[in-house]
């Protein structure tokens, strides 16, 4: 059973985006957290109040699906929870999922095995092939990653402008008495 209803979630969100109350006053009167509160209304502005629904399912994500969102993530300049709404997911299925990535790269983002493993081990006469990426796969890697540190290197390089802007150095050519 779920915390917050359905019916609940859209009370709460129409009421906000009627502009009844604020997201603090609504937090207030209802005893939820103000951050649960914009998440919720985060979501519905990006795919409407039918994804406030309550899922009752363990959704299996694709790799393929899962490395869309760790893209739009590392290329975009918005946080988790901007992503998480885009796509309705969780904002740690997001996070986890950029976190393999930039740990594991694709294979990261693969399904894994479930259950525990077996004491012994099944003979067979198969020999276990591992797992690779394709040529392809290896090259969308790289360039991810790449697209990535550009993006944290433009963002540093406007920090550093705005830094040297706001305090400018003196310069050390000039003689002083």
């Amino acid at each position: 059973m779920t915390k917050y209803s359905t019916e609940l979630k859209i009370e709460i969100v129409s009421k906000y985006l009627n502009h009844e109350d604020s997201i603090k006053g609504l937090a207030k009167q209802y005893n939820i957290h103000w951050t649960l509160i914009r998440r919720w209304v985060d979501k519905a502005k990006c795919q409407g109040l039918a994804a406030l629904s309550v899922k009752h399912t363990k959704t299996t994500y694709s790799s393929d699906f899962k490395l869309n969102v760790v893209r739009y993530y590392l290329t975009h300049s918005i946080g988790v929870s901007k992503v998480a709404a885009k796509f309705n997911i969780s904002d740690s299925q997001v996070y986890n999922w950029a976190k393999k990535f930039n740990e594991e790269g694709y294979a990261g983002l693969l399904p894994k095995q479930k259950g525990r493993p077996r004491k012994v081990p099944k003979k067979s006469k198969k020999t276990t092939k591992k797992l690779e990426l394709s040529e392809k796969q290896k090259y969308e890697e790289k360039i991810l990653k790449q697209e990535a540190e550009l993006e944290r290197l433009r963002v540093e390089n406007l920090v550093l402008k705005k830094v040297a802007a706001r305090y400018p150095r003196y310069p050390t050519n000039k003689k002083h008495n």
